[in-house]
C-alpha cells in the first residue's frame, strides 16, 4: 500500500479508498488461503492412497502386485491433477504473486504428490524431476499429458521423505526373501540421500531442513546395518 501526502495532510477520502483497497486484498488472500486448505484434504489423501498401494504392490509375490501398482499410478496422477487444478485457479483468481504470498499454504501438498511419485517412479525403475508428468482423462474420455511444477523447497522436502518409504520398500523385500532387489534398493536409496544431504549448507535459511536431513540420515544409516549381519 503507498500512501500519498500533500503539504496540507492525508485526504480522508484517500484513507477511505485505501482502507477498502485493503480489505478487498485481504479478502482475496482469506478466500484463497481457504480454498487451498480445503483442496489440500483431498490432494494430501489421493497421495496417502497411492504411497499405500505401492508398498502392497511392493509387498505382494512378484507377478502378483500388478493391479496395486497400477492404483498407485492412477492416485499419483489424481493428485497431481488436483494440484494442477489449485495452481491454474490461484493464478487466475489471485494473480502472478500467488507463489509468494501463498505458496506455505501450498506446501504440503506440493511435497506429498513429490513423495508419491519418486516412491511410485523407483518401483518402476524411473526418476522423479520437479516438473512431474501425469496423464488425465478430459471431458471426451480422451487421454492427454499434462505437468505440473513444484517449488524448489517441496520437491527437496518430498525427496527426504520418500527415503523413509524406501526403508519400508526394503523391509518388505527382505520379509519376502528378494534380498538382491533389497540391496539394489538400499543402494538407490544411500544414493538419492548422498545427492540430498549437500543441501544441509542452505539449514540456516530454509526452516526443517537441517531435521529432515538428519532424519533422512538415520533412516539409511539403520537401513543399512540390515546388509551388515
Amino acid at each position: 500500500m503507498i500512501l500519498n501526502y500533500s503539504e496540507h495532510g492525508m485526504n480522508i477520502e484517500d484513507t477511505n479508498n485505501e482502507i477498502r483497497e485493503v480489505h478487498k486484498s485481504l479478502k482475496v488472500f482469506s478466500n484463497a488461503r481457504k480454498f487451498i486448505i480445503v483442496e489440500n484434504k483431498e490432494i494430501v489423501k489421493a497421495c496417502r492412497e497411492s504411497i499405500n498401494a505401492a508398498h502392497s504392490a511392493n509387498a505382494s509375490l512378484p507377478g502378483a502386485g500388478s493391479d496395486q501398482l497400477k492404483k498407485s499410478k492412477e492416485k499419483a496422477f489424481k493428485a497431481a491433477y488436483l494440484l494442477k487444478k489449485v495452481q491454474k485457479r490461484l493464478k487466475t483468481d489471485y494473480g502472478k504473486s500467488w507463489r509468494q504470498d501463498l505458496n506455505e499454504f501450498l506446501f504440503d501438498s506440493e511435497q506429498e504428490v513429490v513423495e508419491a511419485f519418486t516412491l511410485m517412479n523407483i518401483l518402476n525403475e524411473r526418476g522423479t524431476t520437479r516438473e512431474l508428468s501425469f496423464k488425465i482423462k478430459d471431458s471426451s474420455y480422451e487421454t492427454s499429458k499434462a505437468k505440473v511444477k513444484v517449488s524448489d523447497r517441496a520437491y527437496i522436502f518430498g525427496l527426504l521423505d520418500c527415503i523413509g518409504e524406501l526403508k519400508r520398500v526394503v523391509l518388505d523385500l527382505q520379509n519376502r526373501q528378494d534380498l538382491d532387489t533389497a540391496k539394489k534398493m538400499f543402494e538407490q536409496m544411500y544414493n538419492l540421500f548422498t545427492k540430498l544431504e549437500v543441501f544441509t549448507e542452505y539449514s540456516n535459511s530454509i526452516s526443517e531442513l537441517k531435521r529432515k536431513i538428519d532424519v533422512a540420515r538415520y533412516v539409511v544409516n539403520e537401513t543399512g546395518k540390515l546388509f551388515q549381519k
